[in-house]
């Protein structure tokens, strides 16, 4: 009797063993035939992390409690920039040089049309730079050879010289005298030092043809000077201003002076469209990196080093300052 009941107590722990460990293996069963797959799965990352239970337990000794693989800063971790344009090709720094080179190149590289109208002004504005500058030479050649044909220092000179000079006759005596009287007397092209302004054509080149037309002190040096008290019908004041810029002292120096400022306008025309050419790349820089996303506009484009998005930020500290900051997110 006493076996009998052994036995059924034997049986009975037998069977709830049984019980029990039919339980895991019901639920695994279940869930692989659910998630075919993830039976493997997930013994496999379990007996990952029981093999590696030994090691992580050292990460407090270290002052670690990921690794560094887990958080993006391994050794497996590539350093990637992702600034790919959805639709519109390949892009990156790339469009941005061709947008310095060519303004619009950049933009018709990524697919834009807009582009292809910027490569064709950027093209006229450099055919303008060039027809401007070769204008403004050619009158400045002109006006060279004018100034040299009716121009001269020894003419200057006779002007301030005390008596008859040799080469005038006296035509110029006691002008400068007259209208300059600070000056002094001068004698011979190589006193001419001591008028203000006045430099050789060997010191400065550019600043000699500009002072002959520019300073009434260097009109006795026209060929055509007309003492203005010679003039018929004017009542000389005595005074430079008016006397010597009634246009009719020196026609010479007039025709001169009109030679000078079509020059001047053809080389300032020339400077506008340069500058529309270096404005022309600016805004085609700042476009390029727009429509990559990399100023914030653009289609869906981020920059992303290790798969974490960069941002960048720009913030105004008064009229001459500011601070720019980058940030990651893990």
């Amino acid at each position: 009797m006493l076996r009998q009941k052994n036995n059924k107590c034997l049986f009975g722990w037998v069977l709830v063993m049984l019980v029990l460990a039919m339980v895991p293996v019901s639920a695994v069963w279940a869930q692989s035939s659910l998630s075919p797959g993830i039976w493997d799965e997930t013994e496999t990352s379990r007996a990952s992390w029981l093999m590696g239970r030994t090691a992580a337990a050292d990460f407090a000794l270290t002052g670690q409690r990921f690794e560094q693989s887990e958080i993006g800063g391994g050794n497996d971790q590539s350093l990637e920039f992702d600034t790919a344009t959805s639709g519109t090709g390949t892009s990156g720094a790339w469009p941005i040089l061709m947008s310095l080179v060519l303004p619009g190149a950049g933009e018709a590289y990524l697919g834009y049309k807009r582009g292809y109208a910027m490569v064709a002004l950027d093209i006229f504005a450099w055919t303008q730079v060039a027809k401007y500058d070769s204008e403004g030479g050619e009158i400045r050649e002109e006006y060279i050879a004018f100034a040299d044909e009716h121009y001269s220092d020894e003419l200057l000179v006779s002007g301030y010289f005390p008596g008859d000079y040799p080469i005038d006759s006296g035509y110029r005596r006691g002008q400068g005298a007259l209208y300059f009287p600070s000056v002094g007397s001068i004698s011979s092209v190589d006193e001419l030092g001591a008028l203000p302004l006045y430099v050789t054509k060997d010191d400065d080149f550019r600043e000699y043809y500009e002072n002959l037309g520019k300073w009434d002190q260097f009109i006795f040096g026209w060929d055509d000077y007309v003492r203005p008290d010679d003039y018929p019908g004017y009542t000389p004041t005595g005074d430079r201003n008016p006397d010597l810029l009634q246009p009719w002292v020196s026609r010479n120096r007039e025709a001169y002076r009109i030679m000078r400022g079509e020059s001047n306008d053809a080389y300032k025309k020339r400077d506008r469209w340069l500058y529309v050419n270096i404005g022309l790349r600016l805004f085609s820089v700042m476009q390029v990196a727009y429509l990559q996303g990399l100023l914030g506009g653009g289609p869906d484009s981020d920059l992303e080093i290790a798969g974490h998005t960069v941002g960048f930020s720009a913030v105004p500290m008064g009229v001459r300052s500011g601070a720019v900051s980058a940030s990651v997110s893990f």
